[in-house]
């Protein structure tokens, strides 16, 4: 007979963790820390002495398997309408009006406005973000922001794994407080599980802000920016940016005597995705952070409105994010244009198909080379095109190679329009369903 997983340290060896930080506020013997990998990023180790395998973390790590229509059923009732984009009550374009706000955003400055006003109209004690810089400054930092002035200093992007999660440890410990969490798709995967566990925490975290994803690259890509920035000694960098400057941003690297490194536009870097993307993302199924209250994310259209400050997607998943979305609206705070979910697709397609149907070609490649894939991505619902077998395989090899420190480095040397056509390939071939 197989024995279960006593805790999470083979789902972490076979590379199944999504570093969602979920596993380290559950260990009750406080046996799990997250320690920096040089190419991987933030991972949790497991000190095997003290642990007491009572299978917390194993239960709440989405990783391993998930069984996504019973996590339907549990957040929102029911199964989703719509099986692309998930339970969704309205779609909206957008921006914060708060100019500044707006242009130091990734785009439209919609999340960092929205938690301001819920921590100013004391709806929350706190939210939990992320920011670089600090005493690592190629590491990111997990949070409470209690204070405008901590959301804005967690504004932008971060290109780096972020176990965000783990910040639930100050959540769980203060029970009387209320929350707002921002949150890649894995981050609500697990949060989604940590509430099975711990009941409460419906009530404490009053809003789940998703973010929109399509890849989310190692330890390396970063490395490879400041190469190909410029930077010369890592240890010397104070401040890492992934998108400041007019929109679509820019990659900027501050340096601690005062010297400012910077990339741009968007298109010399956003290719490192690509290359250097987490394998592991690329068997999640989730886009658009289905489980969410609200989704956001950069509204990536041919014919966008242009301007410095940006636009943003908004998805409306339950009432409790209309509700806080429709009173800022009415006062003024942001200005939002319906839309519809299939307007998301003029910018967003190639990602939003890989994840639902690529992600099945992906695990069966990786398997072919004898590695491991979630248990969710056994069973394809619907018949998978060998176009997307082929472009899977290609990421699979890119991907393993650019993970080696040599192929970083030669990486700094291809012109920037090689990387360009490969996305552009990639995107092509994902840009319709299978």
């Amino acid at each position: 007979m197989k024995h279960p997983i006593e805790n999470i340290t083979p789902i972490v060896r076979h590379d199944l963790c999504t570093q969602c930080g979920t596993c380290l506020p559950v260990c009750p013997v406080n046996a799990i820390s997250f320690r920096q990998h040089p190419k991987r990023g933030l991972i949790p180790v497991v000190d095997e002495t003290v642990c007491i395998q009572c299978r917390k973390c194993v239960k709440v790590c989405p990783g391993d398997t998930l069984d996504f229509k019973a996590m339907q059923k549990q957040v929102f009732g029911s199964l989703p309408e719509d099986p692309l984009f998930g339970h969704y009550q309205a779609v909206y374009s957008g921006y914060s009006n708060e100019e500044k706000v707006r242009y130091n955003g990734a785009s439209g400055g919609l999340v960092s406005t929205l938690l301001i006003d819920l921590l100013e109209n004391k709806q929350i004690d706190g939210a939990l973000v992320v920011k670089m810089g600090g005493e690592q400054p190629l590491e990111p930092h997990i949070f409470i922001a209690r204070t405008k002035e901590e959301i804005l200093s967690a504004q932008q992007s971060k290109y780096i794994p972020v176990p965000i999660n783990i910040g639930f440890k100050e959540i769980l410990e203060n029970p009387d407080k209320k929350y707002a969490v921002v949150s890649l798709p894995c981050h609500l995967h697990g949060i989604t599980l940590l509430e099975r566990l711990y009941p409460k925490l419906k009530e404490q975290v009053v809003l789940k802000i998703g973010l929109l994803c399509g890849y989310n690259p190692t330890v390396n890509s970063t490395k490879f920016l400041l190469d190909r920035a410029g930077v010369k000694d890592y240890s010397q960098v104070k401040e890492i940016k992934y998108r400041d400057g007019d929109w679509p941003c820019g990659f900027r690297a501050v340096m601690k005597d005062g010297t400012d490194h910077f990339l741009y536009p968007i298109k010399e870097f956003l290719y490192s995705h690509y290359i250097f993307e987490r394998q592991r993302c690329a068997m999640c199924r989730d886009h658009s952070a289905e489980f969410s209250d609200l989704s956001f994310g950069d509204e990536w259209r041919h014919d966008i409105k242009t301007s410095a400050g940006g636009w943003s997607f908004l998805i409306v998943r339950s009432g409790r994010g209309k509700a806080v979305i429709d009173s800022m609206a009415a006062r003024g705070k942001i200005t939002l244009e319906k839309a519809a979910a299939g307007t998301i697709l003029r910018g967003q397609a190639g990602t939003l198909y890989f994840k639902k149907y690529g992600s099945f070609a992906f695990a069966r490649i990786r398997k072919l080379f004898f590695k491991k894939a979630p248990g969710y991505l056994n069973r394809p619902e619907v018949a998978i095109s060998p176009r997307y077998y082929v472009s899977a395989l290609i990421i699979y090899v890119v991907t393993t190679l650019f993970n080696t420190t040599l192929f970083r480095k030669l990486a700094v040397v291809i012109p920037t329009y090689v990387f360009t056509k490969y996305r552009w390939f990639l995107c092509k071939a994902f840009e319709k369903k299978p």
